[in-house]
């Protein structure tokens, strides 16, 4: 219990820590589901995911909430882990606001499940944004660079903004019209909360770019590469769902779409993974940058 409590106060703030157990709350349970048994939804989770692909594809938007928790857990100040906060405050506002634009999906389910739901939704709809803007203003703002990003993550970081953000624009306004260019069908509702991930991923690229330090940005950077590699796997564990119910007349075939979509899945994943082993080998070079560089 003393290292516990030492744990608490040490390092981070206690805020900051107490919003990533809230998050933790929801998304291991969620991660669990929707990976391990993405054909038993409408028992388990908090809506019915149809078909199970999507299932999955929700598992990998929470494998990246995850990893970004469990890295910021490691850092030792706020200029480290804000990056983790960049993603978490904007998504918690915005899955909150899609939830009540879809509460018909989740009365379909017990009771129980909206309240747990809504209830860590809520509590990170105000935590998160607080806390974030509150740590800034304590100890953020454009701080001084130590290591800058490297012209690879720099274009890494840009071709993330560009995908990211026409595909939350496209997914926010109405799923269908990116169900043109992916190779299997979105659901309404599916299709806003992945939104919700690609506006979260366009804000956080964004701010990469901004803050342009690679000490700060790097967890960005290591949690695309599991997820990037997740979402390529997809279409390989649920092939015989792949070109179904995608509109009578989508813009591009099921072959062409699927290439784009595996394009864009490893694209930033083989990056990131590239961007992080060069960073690797610097750290072994003699004197290269501050003790901390990983």
């Amino acid at each position: 219990m003393d290292k516990l409590v030492t744990w608490w106060k040490s390092g981070l703030s206690p805020w900051v820590k107490f919003v990533y157990l809230v998050l933790l709350a929801n998304a291991v349970p969620a991660f669990l589901v929707l990976q391990s048994l993405p054909d038993q939804t409408e028992n388990w989770f908090v809506w019915t995911v149809k078909p199970e692909i999507n299932a999955r594809l929700l598992g990998a938007m929470y494998l990246s909430a995850l990893l970004l928790v469990l890295i910021g857990f490691f850092q030792t100040t706020w200029a480290r882990a804000r990056i983790t906060l960049v993603v978490i405050a904007p998504f918690s506002i915005a899955a909150t606001i899609v939830t009540f634009f879809h509460l018909a999906l989740f009365l379909q389910h017990p009771w129980y499940h909206l309240t747990y739901w809504l209830t860590m939704y809520i509590i990170l709809f105000f935590a998160a944004p607080v806390v974030f803007i509150w740590q800034e203003r304590k100890h953020g703002g454009k701080l001084e660079t130590e290591v800058p990003l490297s012209t690879l993550a720099r274009a890494t970081a840009v071709l993330g903004l560009l995908v990211s953000a026409p595909t939350a624009l496209g997914l926010f306004i109405d799923p269908t019209i990116v169900n043109n260019f992916w190779p299997w069908s979105l659901a309404p509702l599916v299709g806003r909360i992945i939104g919700v991930w690609f506006l979260t991923m366009a804000i956080a690229y964004g701010w990469t770019l901004w803050d342009g330090d690679w000490l700060r940005t790097r967890p960005l950077f290591w949690q695309a590469i599991p997820c990037g590699l997740l979402l390529a796997l997809l279409p390989l564990l649920h092939s015989e769902q792949i070109g179904k119910n995608r509109g009578s007349a989508p813009l591009l075939d099921t072959t062409s779409a699927l290439v784009l979509y595996l394009g864009l899945s490893l694209t930033p994943a083989v990056l990131s993974l590239v961007v992080v082993l060069l960073s690797q080998r610097r750290q072994l070079r003699p004197n290269p940058v501050p003790d901390n560089w990983a």
